[in-house]
């Protein structure tokens, strides 16, 4: 067996934000249509981390694949990334193995992908101030996907400590960024607002976001962890990858109906059904709009699937035999 290994290097080399957007657009109206199988991922818990095992297959496309990514956040003392893992990607006709590729910058990429597919769809075109919430690794990708569709002039950044905030604004081109230490003054006046953090509470009071402002939270993925308050849910069109998984995994959505203030149907549509044209586009006569991701592996398999196109196309990465 001859198996392409792809690095971290040559997947930034080979696939734009734009192309991952696009990928996730095929992938997510692929699951909308009923033309994805995807067993609920399977999670293996550790008293440092977690390990979560994702394989999918895109059935319109002929793409199979599997992602292994860990969790453990004390390898940052280690001088380790906190986030780690492997894509295999798999022949559709022989079952074959054709290349392992690092997880960790393409689960960044393609969650990011999602966010921004999801803002091109529901946030107002005019957007141009974006709060974000965490300044780790996905941070970057956000801001990335969130400028690749949207016209942002204005970048504020919130972190636990503030020194990573500081370092990513002082990164940013192009852009009037800064780091802000007050959560009620990064909301303040945002179009848009992304949380990528894996806080266990809400990093902002919604209470008073104004009518139009889009919240999208891509960090907490688990069901004791939520970053946006209830006070958001209540009042948002809520938007998801996918209904069984953000309804089993998604902290902000099962904590407030777990108390009562909304039931499960305060999920009015998947990413795929608004990609596919069966549900509008905006806040569908909402107040906000919130987009709420906990990943699915259909995103593992698309990016990965994309990354190997051009890798063959342009001869990247190195071929082992096995």
């Amino acid at each position: 067996m001859n198996v392409r290994i792809v690095s971290r290097a040559e997947i930034l080399s080979l696939v734009s934000m734009h192309d991952a957007i696009d990928a996730m657009a095929r992938a997510f109206g692929q699951l909308s249509a009923g033309q994805v199988e995807m067993p609920v991922r399977v999670a293996l818990a550790s008293g440092g981390g977690i390990s979560l095992f994702m394989p999918a297959r895109l059935g319109a496309s002929g793409e199979r694949g599997a992602k292994v990514v860990s969790l453990f956040a004390g390898n940052r003392a280690r001088g380790l990334p906190s986030i780690n893992g492997v894509i295999l990607m798999i022949d559709d006709e022989t079952g074959l193995p054709l290349a392992l590729m690092d997880a960790g910058e393409l689960t960044a990429l393609r969650t990011a992908a999602a966010a921004g597919l999801a803002a091109r769809l529901l946030s107002r075109p005019d957007s141009r101030v974006l709060a974000v919430f965490g300044a780790g690794v996905q941070a970057p990708r956000q801001i990335e996907a969130i400028r690749a569709v949207r016209p942002i002039e204005e970048v504020r950044v919130v972190s636990r400590g503030g020194e990573s905030a500081r370092r990513l604004a002082s990164s940013l081109e192009g852009v009037d960024a800064r780091a802000v230490a007050d959560p009620g003054a990064a909301v303040d006046g945002a179009d848009i607002i992304v949380a990528v953090t894996t806080s266990e509470t809400p990093v902002f009071d919604g209470t008073r976001l104004p009518a139009g402002t889009y919240v999208s939270g891509s960090g907490s993925f688990m069901p004791h962890m939520r970053e946006i308050g209830g006070e958001v849910v209540v009042r948002a069109r809520v938007v998801v990858e996918e209904r069984e998984a953000a309804l089993e995994e998604a902290g902000d959505l099962v904590i407030p109906i777990r108390e009562g203030l909304v039931t499960a149907d305060v999920i009015d549509a998947d990413l795929g059904e608004i990609v596919n044209g069966d549900a509008p586009e905006g806040s569908a006569g909402r107040e906000l709009t919130f987009f709420k991701s906990v990943g699915t592996a259909v995103q593992d398999v698309a990016i990965g699937a994309e990354v190997l196109r051009r890798a063959e196309a342009e001869g990247a990465g190195r071929v082992v035999g096995v």
